[in-house]
């Protein structure tokens, strides 16, 4: 009787071990999201921010409203952070709610009919 309870605890426990084993398999590491207010203007802004923030190492998903004129980003915080993140929305020729109020961001419509209404996303 002894063998049976004993071989039984041991099949629960190898099924226990078996079934975290199975959880954690294939399991990213723990992903972040962010939400930075951003200036941008038009459909052709909000294409070229998701464009390039999903091109940027560590980004998973970005997701910009045109309408609350906020960008959403999942990331892997091992790769990178709030700081780079806000950086690449700059490069990209876009003022962020964490953007210095002196600096220089450079603002590129492509939309030409934007363009002609004074695209309002990015002021120089």
């Amino acid at each position: 009787m002894k063998t049976i309870k004993h071989v039984a605890m041991s099949l629960v426990t190898l099924l226990f071990l078996f079934g975290t084993l199975q959880t954690n398999a294939g399991t990213p590491g723990k992903s972040e999201t962010l939400k930075i207010k951003v200036e941008m203007g038009c459909g052709s802004c909000q294409a070229k921010i998701q464009s390039g923030l999903g091109k940027t190492e560590g980004v998973e998903k970005a997701v910009a409203d045109l309408a609350t004129k906020t960008v959403t980003i999942t990331y892997d915080p091992a790769k990178t952070n709030k700081d780079k993140l806000v950086k690449a929305i700059e490069t990209l020729g876009y003022r962020t709610e964490f953007t210095a109020k002196d600096a220089k961001i450079g603002h590129s419509c492509s939309d030409k009919e934007m363009k002609e209404k004074n695209c309002s996303g990015g002021k120089k």
